[in-house]
């Protein structure tokens, strides 16, 4: 208990800071997640909350799996699918399901600042940043007039600008724009389907909802049909930091803080318990090697019974399986087109190898050998595994 003047100070001070960062308010998080589980400034709860009241009666899901896993479980019809995210990125063959989705009928509404290599040269677009390269705010409007405002919509305290620098005139409609008329919002025909793209995924985040020019949102996925949603959280870059279950509980606080006190009281355990409970280690000594012994057993055995032809047999029951392990040839039986595999793969004397063959041939015709007849078998084998580096050097 000497030590304990040392450890008692260091507990007191843990014990002080612990106690200190659970009271002490977390500053706000400005990172972007649109996640419905968040609801720090840029996440997406209040509108997966309000998706109820845009789309009432119908089925709100979630869905943490890509298009391509969707569409394999259950058949996708009549749907709205709405994706918010940072990057959307798919791979070829998730755009490709996408694609057909919206073929089939469903519309798809994507918030992005970018669609990805494969998804945007399928579409012929392209995003761009404007050239007020800081700019932390916005104005939008519609291009209808019955959505338009008289004044913009304001955003601010964000990254609001990008836009669409390259469009397909001939399959889209612009449906929204900056105060620099570049389009920011835009739908195109796909099949039977819709694909709405906004180039702000911020606008969408629980910050602006709590906005005036909330209703900017509410109008634009008042695009979308009264019918049954998916919401997407699979392509979020929250997804990237949730993979498992540690990093969900470190990027919660409360979990967080509970987590790394279960530690701290395990390390106290271990200081304070470990030492008084602990056992004397017991002395085991260590197994005897009884292989030889074994071995000088099993050859008297054989030695008294003069089984040579057991002897040899098996001694070419184990050349075989050494053959096999070593060099991966299928050696079942010894026949001369076994001997030329190995002696191709062996590079060893073809005639010596036949003379194993011949011998093993005869003692399988005998009923009983002679001691010299094995003896012969034994150290042409045993040659064979001299020079072939079967011993090891």
């Amino acid at each position: 208990m000497k030590s304990i003047k040392f450890i008692l100070p260091v507990v007191i001070i843990s014990l002080i800071y612990l106690l200190f960062k659970l009271f002490t308010p977390e500053p706000t998080d400005w990172n972007p997640s649109y996640s419905k589980n968040d609801k720090i400034p840029y996440g997406s709860y209040i509108l997966y909350e309000e998706l109820n009241q845009l789309f009432p009666g119908k089925n709100i899901e979630t869905t943490n799996l890509p298009f391509y896993n969707i569409s394999k479980q259950r058949k996708i019809e009549d749907k709205n699918i709405i994706i918010i995210c940072y990057k959307f990125n798919p791979d070829e063959l998730d755009a490709k399901v996408l694609l057909e989705l919206l073929n089939s009928g469903n519309d798809v509404f994507i918030a992005a600042t970018s669609v990805g290599n494969v998804f945007s040269d399928s579409l012929n677009i392209q995003t761009s940043f404007s050239i007020y390269f800081n700019s932390d705010s916005t104005e939008v409007n519609f291009v209808n007039p019955a959505l338009a405002r008289k004044t913009d919509y304001f955003f601010s305290n964000g990254k609001y600008d990008i836009y669409f620098s390259e469009i397909d005139t001939n399959n889209t409609i612009v449906l929204g724009i900056n105060e620099n008329d570049n389009p920011n919002f835009i739908k195109m025909k796909i099949g039977k389907g819709n694909l709405f793209l906004h180039s702000i995924p911020n606008i969408f985040t629980n910050y602006n909802l709590l906005k005036s020019n909330r209703d900017y949102i509410f109008k634009s996925l008042s695009y979308l049909k009264i019918r049954d949603v998916i919401w997407d959280e699979y392509y979020k870059e929250v997804n990237k930091y949730r993979s498992t279950p540690i990093r969900y509980i470190l990027s919660q606080t409360s979990l967080r803080w509970g987590y790394f006190t279960f530690l701290f009281g395990i390390i106290l355990f271990v200081i304070f318990r470990g030492k008084r409970d602990q056992r004397i280690i017991p002395v085991i000594k260590p197994l005897t090697n009884t292989t030889l012994e074994f071995i000088q057993t099993i050859g008297n055995v054989y030695l008294k019974q003069s089984n040579h032809k057991n002897i040899a047999k098996k001694r070419v029951v184990y050349f075989l399986d050494h053959i096999r392990n070593k060099y991966g040839i299928r050696a079942n039986e010894l026949n001369n087109d076994l001997i030329k595999q190995i002696a191709e793969k062996t590079n060893y004397d073809e005639k010596e190898l036949n003379r194993i063959r011949t011998i093993y041939s005869s003692i399988e015709l005998s009923s009983s050998i002679k001691e010299e007849t094995l003896i012969e078998l034994n150290n042409l084998l045993e040659n064979f595994y001299l020079k072939t580096g079967a011993y090891g050097k």
